[in-house]
């Protein structure tokens, strides 16, 4: 059956069997994870909020330059504009359909077809993305029957993106989301036969919320391959949406992400996907060019571009400036399992992880990782920072590597590694982070002065806690 039959993507939790709440040693979560049961669910009694399906949604198509956006529900829905991390290319072309409390009972198709009309006449984009909201989820208005009428009126793209911020746990479900959209009501409304002899010389870039400087090292290594791309869908333009239909390999960046889009433009459109894994660190930005290169037929060229780019790091692995130093890390799974890999060549002892979440993608990770640790902390949700800190009051690491929110980490002393601040990705990513960590170990005054003078948010009684104490079995 066709992805592309649904209204949209099916949530994590279904779909890779997901989780988003965990803590225990990782030899629990390989014992619980076999066919029958997959990862067991598990449930906080008490959660603090996490990143919603909706921002992630709406933080990659905020990237498309010709493209405007409307916010389907309440005024105060449009606030999550507020929540990027980068700058807003649609340059103000937003709007919130600004449902009362009469609509968000009834639904209200007659304000959501203003809307539409209004920034059309205002903006004149090439594509309009619908996004719903909870309030949309429920009432169950008929997105679709606005957009089925003003798509043939007034001749442009209207993507309705169906977030309701409340079905899956798990954000990452809103780049599957988007991903379906747009090869639903862009690529599969206006598709045509996808032969062999159509197929063009570039290949999908799948780049999802990749900064422009990492997805300008990746293309330099591929151009080195003699293969050019066409990157999707962050920062992508409505002529290179279309073009995605005819390209002759779909290549991940970050595997997680791309997964969805992947396997659409392989069902539906013939275009092979590349599986592999995140190119962070020297031994799997190695795998990552020479899965590539095998797929495109490419390996006469990645021999030598190997070892010119290995050569340059040579005397940089000699250094190994780790010295065992302890590392907690906080990032997405597949960043997780790269850094991870990086952090052990460069001689450092990671001794606990927290994921955003985890699924069927990770299994063998997880596995190989438990032959060698079976007693390594897990914390699984995104998040959750009362747990967070309950965890680093016990291992105390000298260095804490994530993204987001590092209050936790600083309050107590804790250096920090921002990923999202350095070009993390490929062969000059390994320069980059090692030269980071280098920085950030020499002067610790920061977070040492932060650490004596912070007054400690959470109680003795809490600390003595078990971390997991706020995540229990899910009961059917």
């Amino acid at each position: 059956m066709s992805l592309l039959k649904k209204k949209t993507s099916l949530i994590r939790e279904k779909r890779l069997q997901a989780i988003s709440a965990f803590f225990e040693p990782l030899d629990i979560l390989v014992k619980e994870n076999n066919k029958e049961t997959q990862f067991l669910q598990r449930v906080r009694t008490f959660s603090q909020e996490t990143a919603s399906d909706i921002l992630y949604a709406v933080n990659i198509i905020s990237t498309i330059p010709d493209s405007a956006i409307i916010i389907h529900g309440g005024a105060g829905c449009g606030v999550g504009r507020l929540s990027l991390e980068i700058v807003d290319r649609n340059n103000g072309k937003w709007a919130v359909s600004n449902l009362n409390e009469r609509d968000s009972i009834l639904g209200s198709d007659v304000k959501l077809s203003n809307a539409i009309k209004q920034v059309y006449k205002l903006h004149n984009p090439k594509i309009v993305f619908v996004v719903a909201t909870p309030i949309v989820a429920i009432n169950n208005d008929d997105i679709e029957s606005v957009v089925d009428e003003l798509t043939e009126e007034l001749g442009i793209s209207i993507v309705p993106v169906y977030t309701d911020g409340f079905r899956s746990k798990i954000g990452t479900t809103g780049i599957d989301i988007v991903s379906h959209a747009i090869a639903k009501y862009i690529l599969k409304r206006n598709s045509f036969a996808n032969t062999e002899s159509q197929k063009a010389d570039y290949v999908n870039l799948l780049s999802i919320s990749e900064s422009e400087e990492n997805v300008s090292e990746v293309n330099r290594l591929l151009q080195e391959l003699g293969l050019q791309t066409n990157v999707f869908p962050r920062n992508t333009t409505l002529e290179n949406i279309q073009k995605t239909k005819n390209a002759s390999f779909s290549i991940p960046i970050n595997p997680d992400e791309a997964d969805y889009p992947g396997k659409i433009f392989e069902s539906e459109f013939t275009i092979p996907y590349v599986q592999s894994v995140l190119p962070v660190g020297i031994a799997r930005t190695s795998q990552w060019i020479s899965d590539i290169a095998i797929a495109t037929g490419k390996q006469t060229k990645v021999i030598e571009l190997l070892e010119r780019e290995k050569s340059k790091l040579t005397e940089l692995l000699k250094k190994k400036n780790g010295n065992n130093k302890k590392v907690f890390i906080n990032i997405s799974p597949a960043y997780t399992i790269a850094v991870y890999d990086l952090l052990l060549e460069l001689g450092y002892d990671v001794v606990a992880i927290k994921l955003t979440y985890i699924d069927q993608l990770h299994v063998s990770f997880v596995e190989k990782l438990n032959a060698e640790r079976p007693d390594l902390p897990i914390l699984v949700g995104e998040g959750q920072l009362f747990e967070e800190e309950n965890l680093l009051r016990k291992i105390n690491p000298d260095i804490y590597i994530g993204t987001g929110d590092f209050a936790v980490a600083i309050r107590n002393g804790i250096p920090v590694i921002n990923i999202n601040s350095i070009n993390i990705i490929g062969f000059n990513g390994v320069v980059q982070f090692v030269d980071k960590i280098s920085k950030t170990l020499s002067n610790t005054s920061f977070t040492q002065l932060i650490a004596r003078n912070e007054q400690k948010t959470y109680t003795k009684e809490w600390i003595k806690k078990s971390t997991n104490w706020f995540i229990k079995q899910e009961v059917k």
